[in-house]
């Protein structure tokens, strides 16, 4: 077989010097970033092709920068550290082919106030951020009864037009990913991962209400081959109901549609002295 790693046919079933033998610390690093950007641009292209939209510049590079992680060779630091440059571009390339498609489906997201606390009564909530997931199981659960609440990165889903207009899409429960074990122990209902930003449950907590979907996996979960969510809302039924809890108010829905058609009043503001910092905040 051929070890990449030391660049040279070696006999028997493996490598014996694989991470000890000597291979240049900086190429690694390159090829470790280079491997997460693709991760990233994955799951958006993945996104953008479940709603019909894909670009052949995008997955053309996926398949390049994918072998330049496998090999090293015939390849130098300067070719890799373009490479990854290259991989920012179309990352950027790949959100605004997502961005377009969400719009083109869900309307433009407008600011919207969001409740953080629980209704009374059975409810999911859904991590992770394939907002078509969301749109399947909103359809499926209207006029059933059971509550629907976002998590973490789907916050965003309550400003989209075609998202908002379902009445038991009530609130956002939680906060950052990170936090999920704990958020997801204490939410009595279904729990529902869209995109793979999840984490392994803890023994004995909630892994029997924890269903995944699509390309998302967690060993011992239920996993979904479609976008049927009968068993979730079966399961979400079975489950004790939420308290009603109310919460504090949060805002989403400051997408730059919105905000470039407020750009005079927000240079106006700038100027008056009513706004003093901006903060930008990315993942």
């Amino acid at each position: 077989m051929f070890c990449y790693q030391c660049e040279q046919t070696i006999a028997g079933t493996g490598c014996t010097k694989i991470g000890a033998c000597g291979k240049n610390q900086d190429l690694q690093s390159l090829q470790d970033i280079l491997l997460y950007g693709l991760k990233g641009i994955a799951a958006y292209a993945y996104h953008a092709r479940e709603l019909g939209a894909h670009d052949e510049e995008i997955d053309a590079f996926m398949h390049e920068a994918l072998f330049k992680t496998v090999t090293n060779v015939s390849f130098d630091l300067s070719q890799h550290l373009a490479m990854v440059l290259r991989c920012g571009k179309i990352n950027l390339k790949t959100m605004e082919l997502l961005d377009k498609v969400h719009t083109e489906t869900f309307g433009n997201p407008q600011p919207t106030e969001v409740d953080t606390g629980t209704k009374a009564g059975p409810g999911i909530l859904v991590t992770g951020h394939d907002l078509l997931d969301l749109y399947e199981l909103l359809k499926q659960t209207e006029g059933k009864g059971v509550n629907v609440y976002t998590h973490s990165e789907m916050l965003p889903a309550h400003g989209y037009p075609e998202l908002k207009k379902f009445k038991h899409l009530v609130g956002n429960y939680g906060g950052a990913w990170q936090e999920q074990k704990k958020e997801f122990g204490a939410f009595s209902g279904a729990l529902l991962a869209t995109t793979n930003c999840v984490l392994i449950p803890p023994d004995n907590t909630y892994l029997d209400r924890l269903f995944t979907i699509g390309i998302t996996g967690v060993p011992g979960a239920t996993h979904l081959e479609t976008r049927d969510f009968t068993a979730v809302i079966n399961k979400a039924k079975s489950l004790p109901p939420l308290p009603a809890s109310p919460g504090k108010k949060i805002m989403t829905g400051f997408h730059h549609t919105a905000i470039l058609g407020l750009a005079d009043k927000i240079v106006a503001a700038v100027k008056a002295g009513k706004i003093r910092h901006f903060f930008l905040i990315g993942g």
